[in-house]
C-alpha cells in the first residue's frame, strides 16, 4: 500500500525484462505511499485477477477481528465506537497529561504506541522515558542525544532511521540500548525479530545524532507491520482513518483507544471524525512542502534560493529552540515530581514517627498508672504508720498504765519499720510526707515503668522510627543533589525556568518571522529577507562598537587607577593610611 508509482514503475520494468510475474499483496486502507501513491488502486483496475482476502488470523478475539474488518471499510464509525467501548477498548481521559501519564505508567516493553505526528511522539517518548528513569529501567547517568533532541541512555528503546550497511542497521528498526560511551557511541541489541540470535551493533555518535530517535511512541508509519501483543492509539484532531486503522490493529491481543474527551458523546464525536477524514488525503501543508521542494534552488542566486534558505535556518532556530526549551522544561518537571514524591515519603514517615510515639506514650501509661496508683498506697500505709509510732511513743501514763504504753510503742514502731522496710524494698526511697505522696509515687513508679519489657520495646520501635526518618532526610538531600547535577548542572532551578522562557520565545519569534515570510510572494519575501539581514547586521556592528568603547574606556581607567601603597613612603607603608 505505500508502494509509491516511481518505484512501481522501476519495479515492474525489472521484472519486464527478465520476464517476471509480481503479485501485489497489500491493504489500500493502510497508510498511502509517501510519495505519489494509488499503485495498488490502479493495479486493481488494470489487473485481469485480484482476490480479496476475508478472514482476519492476526486477533484473539474473534470479535474483535470482525470489528476491524468494519473499521477498514470505516462504515458506521458510531455504531462502530459503541462497539468498541463495549468491549472495553476505548479509555476517556480528562487531559493529554493524564493520557501521557496512563500511557507511561501502565504500557508493556514491546507494546505499540500510536500518535498522529512527530510532535506527539516526541512529547509522549520523553514522558515515557521520565517514568522508565524514575523505576529504575532507564540509566540517566550517561546519556547521548538523538536526532528528536531526547536523552538516550542505557534501557531505552530507540528507532534507527537511515539505512547503512556499515552499521549494519535498516530504517524503522528497533533496538535496546545497552551501553552508551563516554563518547555519545552506542551499543544496542536487536529487539525481537523472531530469530534465536539478536544481533548487537556498535551505532556510532554521528549516527545517533543524525538518524536514531526514541521508539515508544511512533506515528502509524513506524508501526504499520508490526505485530504485538498489546496496542494503544491515541486520537487527536490530527489522526486520520488510515492512523486509526493501522494502530488499533498492530495487538493480537489487546487495543485500547485513547481519547481526551469531556464525556462519551464527545469522544464519540471525535471517533466519528477521524473516521470521516480522507486517508488519502495528505492536507494543504503536506502539499505546499512539496512544491517547495521541487522549485527549491532553481536559481543559483535568486529569491527562491534566498527565501528557501531562510525558511531552512528559521525552521533550524525553531527546532533548537524547542528542544532547549523542552529540555529546561523537562529538567524543572523532574525536580517538581522529585519534590511531591519526597513529600508525600516525607509525610508517611512522619505518620508513622506520630504513631510509635503514640504508642509508646500509650504503653507507658498503661504500664505506669496502676504502679503508680499501687505506690500511691505504699507510701500513704507506710506515712500512717510513722504517725501511729510518734503518737505512741509521744504518749503518757500513770504507773498502772505505762507497760501497757510500752507495749503499744514497741508494736507501732515494729509495723513502721515493717513497712518503711517494704516501701524501700519496693520502690527504692520514700515520701517525705503527704503533700510529697503523688510526686514521689509518679516518679518512682516511672522509673519502673520505663524498665518494663513493653515500654522498652514501643520505645525503641519509636527510636527506630525517628532513625528512618532521619535517614530518608539525608537520602533525600542525596537524591535532590544528584538529580539537580544531572538536569540542571551548575544551573539553579529558577535560572532554569527563565531560560525556558528565553527559548520559547526565541520559537515564537522566529515562527512569527517564519510567518511572515510564508504570507508573501517570493519576490517580497527575498526582499524581507534582506532587510532583515542588514538589520542585524547593522545591530551586530553597533554592538561590536559598544564593546569596544566599553574596552577602551576600561582600559584608560585601569592605566590611572591608583596602587594600593600610593601616597605611602617607607616604613610608614606598613602602618596603613593616616588618620
Amino acid at each position: 500500500g505505500m508502494l509509491d508509482q516511481d518505484t512501481a514503475l522501476a519495479l515492474l520494468t525489472v521484472a519486464d525484462e527478465h520476464g517476471a510475474t509480481l503479485a501485489l499483496v497489500g491493504d489500500r486502507a493502510q497508510l498511502p505511499a509517501v510519495g505519489r501513491g494509488g499503485v495498488l488502486g490502479m493495479a486493481a483496475q488494470l489487473a485481469g485477477r485480484t482476490f480479496d482476502m476475508t478472514t482476519v488470523h492476526r486477533f484473539t478475539h474473534p470479535e474483535y477481528a470482525d470489528l476491524t474488518v468494519q473499521m477498514r471499510r470505516g462504515e458506521h464509525p458510531t455504531l462502530l465506537f459503541d462497539r468498541m467501548y463495549a468491549l472495553g477498548l476505548v479509555v476517556l481521559h480528562e487531559s493529554t497529561e493524564a493520557v501521557q501519564d496512563t500511557i507511561a505508567r501502565d504500557t508493556h516493553d514491546g507494546d505499540a504506541i500510536t500518535v498522529a505526528t512527530n510532535d506527539e511522539a516526541r512529547e509522549l517518548n520523553a514522558r515515557i522515558r521520565d517514568e522508565r528513569v524514575r523505576v529504575g529501567m532507564v540509566d540517566d547517568a550517561r546519556t547521548t542525544t538523538g536526532r528528536d533532541g531526547l536523552s538516550i541512555g542505557r534501557g531505552d528503546v530507540i528507532q534507527t532511521r537511515h539505512n547503512d550497511s556499515d552499521v549494519q542497521v535498516a530504517n524503522r528498526q528497533t533496538w535496546t540500548v545497552q551501553e552508551v560511551g563516554s563518547d555519545g557511541t552506542v551499543w544496542a541489541k536487536e529487539n525481537a525479530t523472531g530469530q534465536k540470535r539478536q544481533r548487537t551493533v556498535r551505532l556510532p555518535a554521528e549516527y545517533v545524532a543524525e538518524h536514531t530517535h526514541l521508539a515508544y511512541a511512533s506515528t502509524a508509519y513506524g508501526v504499520q507491520g508490526a505485530t504485538v501483543p498489546g496496542s494503544h492509539t491515541i486520537l487527536s484532531d490530527a489522526l486520520d482513518a488510515a492512523g486509526v486503522y493501522v494502530g488499533m490493529t498492530r495487538g493480537q491481543d489487546a487495543n485500547q483507544l485513547h481519547a481526551v474527551a469531556a464525556d462519551l458523546d464527545d469522544a464519540r464525536e471525535q471517533f466519528a471524525a477521524a473516521l470521516e477524514r480522507d486517508r488519502a488525503d495528505r492536507g494543504l501543508t503536506a502539499a505546499t512542502q512539496v512544491a517547495r521542494e521541487a522549485v527549491a534552488g532553481l536559481a543559483a542566486d535568486g529569491p527562491v534560493r534566498l527565501v528557501n534558505a531562510e525558511r531552512a535556518r528559521l525552521t533550524e532556530r525553531i527546532e533548537h529552540a524547542d528542544q532547549q526549551a523542552e529540555k529546561w522544561r523537562r529538567a524543572i518537571a523532574a525536580l517538581i515530581r522529585q519534590r511531591d514524591a519526597h513529600r508525600a515519603e516525607s509525610n508517611k514517615q512522619q505518620e508513622a514517627v506520630a504513631a510509635a510515639d503514640s504508642r509508646a506514650a500509650q504503653v507507658r501509661a498503661e504500664v505506669a498508672v496502676p504502679l503508680i496508683e499501687r505506690a500511691i498506697a505504699d507510701g500513704t500505709a507506710y506515712l500512717k504508720t510513722r504517725e501511729r509510732m510518734w503518737e505512741a511513743t509521744s504518749a503518757r501514763a500513770g504507773r498502772l498504765r505505762k507497760r501497757a504504753v510500752a507495749r503499744a510503742a514497741t508494736q507501732a514502731a515494729g509495723e513502721h519499720h515493717a513497712a518503711e522496710d517494704t516501701v524501700r524494698r519496693r520502690w527504692g526511697g520514700l515520701p517525705t510526707g503527704a503533700a510529697g505522696v503523688s510526686p514521689w509515687a509518679e516518679a518512682v513508679a516511672g522509673k519502673q515503668a520505663d524498665a518494663d519489657p513493653r515500654v522498652t520495646e514501643t520505645r525503641q520501635d519509636a527510636q527506630q522510627t525517628h532513625r528512618q526518618q532521619h535517614r530518608l532526610a539525608e537520602r533525600h538531600l542525596h537524591d535532590s543533589a544528584v538529580l539537580h547535577r544531572q538536569v540542571l548542572g551548575s544551573t539553579t532551578p529558577s535560572t532554569a525556568s527563565t531560560r525556558a522562557t528565553q527559548w520559547r520565545t526565541r520559537a515564537e519569534q522566529a515562527r512569527h518571522d517564519l510567518a511572515k515570510i510564508e504570507t508573501l510572494p517570493v519576490t517580497e519575501a527575498a526582499q524581507l529577507v534582506r532587510e532583515r539581514a542588514a538589520r542585524a547586521e547593522a545591530e551586530r556592528e553597533a554592538a561590536e562598537r559598544a564593546q569596544a568603547g566599553r574596552d577602551a574606556r576600561a582600559a584608560q581607567l585601569g592605566q590611572f587607577r591608583p596602587s594600593s601603597d600610593q601616597g605611602r613612603a617607607g616604613p610608614e607603608r606598613d602602618f596603613g593610611p593616616s588618620l
